[in-house]
């Protein structure tokens, strides 16, 4: 796991070094150096000045830092200072004048016509450092700030940036207008959440982390925020000895589908048989159990009494009910449908597995037929083992939220809808954030666009259920499922490209994406 820290937690950290006898003007010292080194491995291929925007802040003074640092290796730098020296930190302001020894230009930006007027004459450059706005940032930037960030994106040189790109919320990932998008950021002391959180992640380019010298305990944490690795994927992955068995894997049920919807159900059971379920089994409505039956020969198709979509049939309860008893994990809602029967439906699948302990995973109609009966509040009273996939869309209905809020800040939506419903939750997405109910939330760092196609919600919410039922814990099958099946849409994505991707495609590519994550195994 890669742990990110907060605003807040970077800055307990910096104080914790003080204290310890750590000045700041080591910390920026250090921080200057790192960004000049990724500064020069890019400016030696390439013709021009280095441009250095700097900042008011802290931020600023690691720019200044690393423009003396370029200069002292024969680099041409040239600084554009958006501050008033008078107000500036000690540290900056010792930087900013260390430069005086150095031919290097400074020119102090006070308005935007200035700052037009003054990069007009620049000639070549060869790359340009964000140092503007760090993670205080809680704002888009000001004149003439705005205008420097602008310009980033019209000139064609590599940017780095200092900690984090300018116009990215370090605690969201929100990502304001105008934003840099960056080629590099070196972040100091610990990754930022903003980094991995999109849409902050696609303006972070390659992430470089400095430790600014920090004695290694000071980084520790506890952080509740992490972003999921390879090497944390492949420590969970189960694993299977030469005796195993089918019956070692667990049994899932999934209980999906409806006339017009039925993909949905198929996608779902046969993800669960990819994700390495010993047994599954569907139950469809009546009338699209031929067509299931048909398309997954490896699983057992059980129609229910219902011909079109499910309603709360007392035998088909007690059919479930059956079921569970042998059940270790349950997929519900996939292509069920929405109405009155449904909700009812829905409310009783969830009193009926909660009642057996059985783990569940509640994808698609499952969580919109829930919000129409009670929400995460209903869910919360039932005290059972509840996985939720949400896209942002459902979860709005289920927090009561408007979609532009959550996407401002998805770590705190998926730790809301986890805390309130008293389970998991995955908020799908890129990046996608898994929460569970006391507030660790881990971030998916796989996928591809590709993925952004019907079905692919329902192939996850089996993968997830399959790693459920071979014993894994609810938030840890959670994050590896999402983990997985993000690689196996980059897989899907290289075979094929990143337009036209199938869901069944996806679904086809787990096995090989599991061979990634455990080494060919």
């Amino acid at each position: 796991m890669i742990f990110l820290a907060s605003s807040e937690e970077m800055r307990a950290i910096d104080r914790k070094a003080v204290e310890a006898g750590i000045p700041v003007s080591i910390l920026m010292e250090n921080a200057g150096r790192a960004l000049a080194e990724e500064v020069s491995k890019l400016a030696k291929e390439r013709r021009g000045s280095v441009v250095v925007l700097a900042g008011p802040g802290q931020n600023g003074g690691d720019g200044l830092c690393a423009a003396r640092h370029l200069a002292s290796r024969g680099q041409e730098v040239k600084v554009f200072l958006f501050a008033d020296p008078s107000k500036m930190t000690p540290e900056s302001r010792f930087n900013l004048d260390a430069l005086e020894a150095y031919p290097v230009e400074v020119f102090k930006v006070e308005q935007r016509d200035g700052f037009r007027a003054a990069v007009g004459r620049l000639g070549a450059v060869s790359v340009i450092v964000d140092a503007l706005l760090g993670t205080g940032q809680r704002g888009p930037a000001r004149p003439p700030m705005d205008e420097a960030v602008r310009w980033t994106g019209d000139v064609q040189a590599p940017v780095v940036a200092c900690d984090i790109p300018t116009g990215v919320d370090a605690d969201t990932g929100y990502a304001f207008d105008p934003v840099v998008r960056a080629d590099v950021t070196v972040t100091m002391g610990m990754p930022k959440r903003g980094l991995y959180v999109y849409p902050g992640a696609k303006y972070a380019g390659r992430i470089v982390v400095e430790s600014l010298g920090l004695p290694p305990s000071f980084l520790e944490g506890p952080f509740q925020v992490a972003a999921a690795t390879l090497s944390s994927a492949e420590g969970l992955m189960p694993r299977r000895e030469t005796d195993h068995h089918k019956g070692l894997s667990g049994h899932v049920l999934v209980i999906a589908g409806s006339v017009g919807m039925a993909g949905a159900a198929v996608l779902a059971a046969k993800a669960a048989l990819r994700g390495g379920a010993g047994t599954v089994t569907l139950m469809c409505p009546r009338g699209v159990y031929q067509v299931c039956a048909s398309m997954v020969p490896e699983v057992m198709v059980l129609p229910a009494s219902s011909e079109e979509s499910f309603s709360a049939h007392p035998g088909d309860m007690e059919v479930i009910e059956g079921f569970l008893l042998k059940s270790k994990g349950v997929v519900l809602g996939p292509g069920l449908g929405r109405g009155a029967a449904q909700e009812r439906f829905v409310e009783e699948c969830l009193r009926l597995i909660a009642s057996k302990g059985v783990p569940c995973v509640v994808d698609a109609d499952g969580l919109n037929n829930l919000a129409a009966r009670g929400g995460l509040s209903y869910l919360a009273g039932l005290e059972g083992k509840f996985i939720l996939t949400p896209h942002p869309g459902e979860l709005s209905r289920l927090l009561g939220a408007g979609i532009p809020e959550i996407e401002r800040d998805r770590i705190s939506a998926a730790r809301e809808a986890a805390s309130r419903g008293k389970s998991v939750v995955c908020l799908k997405g890129a990046g996608t954030c898994v929460a569970n109910s006391v507030g660790s939330v881990t971030v998916g760092t796989t996928g591809d666009p590709a993925m952004a196609t019907a079905g692919a919600g329902d192939v996850l919410a089996g993968v997830i259920a399959s790693l459920v039922s071979q014993g894994l814990p609810l938030y840890e099958a959670a994050w590896l499922g999402v983990f997985w099946h993000g690689l196996a849409g980059e897989i899907a994505a290289r075979k094929a490209g990143s337009y036209g991707i199938l869901a069944g495609e996806i679904c086809e590519a787990l096995p090989e994406a599991r061979k990634t994550l455990v080494g060919g195994e």
